[in-house]
């Protein structure tokens, strides 16, 4: 075993460009308001989520970080004043990078493998204002993979 863990580890020092690939994840509960993670230089090589939540727990289904569309987005429309940010999707998941530049996730997903120096705090949250999280339920894994 120790003669194959020393033959691992020469073969990553001398195999140019090989590297383990990490991955850094925080779990944006819909509850909370900004919730951050801090990712180091690297190349992002995929950005990823799994689960879901709810804004009116027990009225709307859970969502993805699109957040809501159709007929619950309309049904939602009496209560824009309760959204952090007019521009998005009730429920849809904010992204607020180290310069405070706010985007939804989709954008900071499909931008976020090109970046070419990535390293810093990120923070995420659903698309409600504080004063509105108590009735919200579920959470979104974020998984941020890099190499």
């Amino acid at each position: 075993m120790a003669r194959f863990l020393l033959f691992f580890s020469c073969f990553l020092v001398l195999v140019p460009g090989f590297s383990l690939a990490a991955d850094y994840c925080v779990d944006v509960n819909s509850k909370k308001g900004w919730q951050g993670i801090t990712i180091p230089n690297g190349q992002i090589t995929q950005v990823s989520f799994s689960g879901g939540w709810s804004v009116i727990n027990g009225i709307y289904k859970p969502v993805g970080p699109r957040g809501y569309s159709g007929k619950d987005a309309k049904s939602l429309g009496p209560f824009f004043g309760y959204k952090f940010d007019q521009s998005y999707a009730f429920g849809e998941m904010l992204v607020r990078d180290q310069t405070g530049r706010i985007v939804p996730f989709a954008e900071f997903s499909a931008l976020a493998v090109n970046t070419r120096n990535p390293a810093g705090n990120y923070a995420f949250r659903i698309n409600d204002l504080d004063k509105a999280l108590w009735d919200n339920a579920g959470l979104i894994r974020v998984c941020i993979s890099m190499r």
